[in-house]
């Protein structure tokens, strides 16, 4: 609601709020490789310390597949720091071909994450990378 005051040039509004914008591209980012490995059997990366992060974009790159029928599932991973357990907080699944996949994961409550996969089919070989952008 606004009211028009006596000078052609001035605008007076009742009942308002000022929203001041945030600058997302001015924030601190992060680019951090997770992956890089050749997989032919599950596994998983390290902890990683993300505690100066509150959000990231995880890219999952798949650059050579073999085997016959093989599949690639790919879990980012939260974990408890008092208990130690892990819990899935993104994940992509029957990855059976090269290509990028990406996820989001945003707010990123857990101080430490790491990368786990499975793999499926007779002999499975995959080049698997895997991307994070960080942002705080």
């Amino acid at each position: 609601m606004y009211r028009r005051s006596v000078a052609l040039n001035e605008v007076a509004f009742t009942d308002s709020r000022i929203i001041v914008p945030v600058d997302i591209q001015s924030r601190f980012k992060t680019p951090m490789t997770l992956v890089e490995y050749t997989v032919t059997a599950n596994g998983s990366t390290m902890d990683f310390d993300l505690s100066m992060i509150s959000a990231m974009e995880v890219q999952i790159k798949v650059v050579s597949v073999s085997g016959t029928t093989p599949t690639l599932n790919v879990y980012i991973e939260g974990k408890f720091e008092g208990s130690g357990d892990y819990r899935v907080i993104a994940s992509q699944e029957n990855i059976t071909t090269t290509g990028s996949w990406f996820l989001t994961v945003n707010p990123l409550v857990f101080r430490y994450i790491r990368v786990r996969w499975t793999v499926g089919g007779t002999g499975p070989s995959f080049g698997l990378r895997v991307y994070a952008q960080g942002m705080s």
